[in-house]
């Protein structure tokens, strides 16, 4: 059993919170969004933001009322079926392929600042890294994070300081910002979600920390609506500078070449792009494990996998999570696979869960009397059906997107993991469920 010792205040589970959200996504995407809407990309970040908030909201208030380790997996095991419980896991483990996202998109930027480094050498080292890091523990990792993230807003704040006076506004006219009309923009924002989500990782580490009950829903909306007016200024900078087909599937290393002097670009590429990268990598780190070792704790993995160490930190599931990271950077899947499978696959493990959201009075109502944040029955249900449209929606989006073979593969994987989920639970004939929330959430 993991150690339940309280390390995350409100001040580290924030820092969490906003450098899970800022990584890789603002990089990588904003080009590919700029090429699907134009300089409508600043609408489609704000859009994205809201997206985000009504996404989440099911969970924000489940993380509030039953704080739990592993928290996504446990609502769904408990509140909904051990065997949807097992199906979230198939596709909890294939969206963590996205770790190695912020491998290869550190080690990209590196490479334009240095050029002819040993790509594949420097991502592996780069993920290496921050897993020694983690496995010292979350106060160790949470205090790396805490110092990234100052210098993270730093770099960011640079780029938009030096380009918002070089922004063309009379740029950003119907024709520009809505070349696609709505639908555009829509998709755009659909593909953004994962740049602008990220914050309900909390909700994994809630047993390690102080005050979940309030900090959970808090740290949700304060990152999501930071990260979102700071995502906001970049995509004006990088959309309104230089003309649109210039910048379309463009890092945001390429566009701060062209107008920040060379120490502040120097600075905006480490402090800004680099670390921005590094501080999602190591909060995923640190909350990736807590879902699975749940999972081992129920029964359905060997409990030898779920040991810790000293600290505190399942070691072996963070070295599974480790080699899940590096084999796409081995094998040199491409980084917009991998986002796509990851932007799909993260709609989906975010869907399962809220969807608790329609039993929860039902099933623990001496827990959501006492919750910090919850709404009253009528509009908890109505925040889960619309994020639950939402998530289809955007999926549907996203799916659109990618070739048919994807499409196939993305469709059968789903369909085979669901069907061996109901085989799996038939055979084990568990339920998790008592209605004692203490018992069930192992609220200890």
């Amino acid at each position: 059993m993991e150690q339940r010792t309280k390390t995350i205040g409100f001040k580290e589970a924030l820092s969490i919170g906003i450098g899970q959200t800022i990584g890789s996504g603002v990089m990588a995407y904003t080009g590919i969004a700029i090429g699907m809407t134009g300089r409508g990309v600043v609408l489609a970040y704000i859009l994205s933001s809201i997206l985000v908030l009504a996404l989440t909201m099911p969970i924000a208030q489940l993380g509030s009322t039953l704080p739990t380790t592993g928290g996504e997996y446990m609502y769904t095991s408990r509140i909904l079926s051990p065997t949807l419980g097992t199906f979230y896991m198939f596709i909890y483990v294939v969206y963590n392929m996205t770790i190695s996202v912020y491998a290869i998109s550190f080690t990209e930027y590196l490479q334009q600042l240095v050029p002819g480094i040993p790509f594949k050498l420097i991502a592996v080292a780069m993920l290496t890294v921050f897993y020694i890091a983690n496995i010292f523990g979350l106060r160790t990792a949470a205090m790396v994070q805490k110092i990234m993230v100052v210098v993270l807003i730093l770099g960011l704040a640079a780029f938009v300081f030096f380009g918002l006076p070089k922004v063309d506004f009379s740029g950003f006219t119907s024709e520009t910002m809505f070349p696609q009309g709505f639908s555009g923009i829509f998709g755009a924002a659909a593909l953004l979600t994962f740049a602008t989500g990220g914050a309900n990782v909390i909700t994994h580490l809630g047993h390690d920390m102080k005050n979940p009950g309030r900090d959970i829903p808090v740290v949700m909306a304060i990152a999501t609506i930071v990260v979102g007016i700071i995502y906001a200024f970049i995509a004006l900078v990088a959309s309104g500078i230089l003309p649109v087909e210039e910048v379309t599937n463009k890092n945001l290393g390429v566009v701060a070449s062209t107008f920040m002097p060379a120490p502040a670009y120097l600075f905006f590429m480490v402090g800004g792009a680099m670390i921005a990268i590094t501080t999602t990598l190591n909060s995923t780190l640190g909350w990736v494990t807590k879902p699975l070792l749940m999972f081992v704790e129920d029964g359905y993995l060997p409990k030898r996998l779920g040991a810790v160490n000293k600290y505190g930190t399942p070691y072996i599931l963070l070295t599974v999570f480790y080699i899940v990271g590096l084999v796409p950077i081995v094998s040199g899947i491409s980084l917009s696979t991998i986002s796509s499978i990851g932007s799909c696959a993260m709609l989906c493990r975010c869907l399962i869960p809220a969807c608790a959201g329609f039993l929860i009075y039902k099933k623990y109502p001496e827990a959501c009397r006492k919750s910090f944040f919850l709404f009253k029955p009528q509009l908890m249900y109505a925040t889960v059906a619309v994020a639950a449209v939402i998530m289809l929606l955007q999926m549907q989006t996203l799916l659109s997107m990618q070739t048919q073979q994807a499409v196939i593969i993305t469709i059968c994987y789903v369909v085979v993991a669901f069907i061996l989920s109901v085989i799996i639970n038939k055979v084990r004939n568990v339920n998790f469920y008592t209605g004692d929330e203490k018992k069930d959430f192992r609220q200890d």
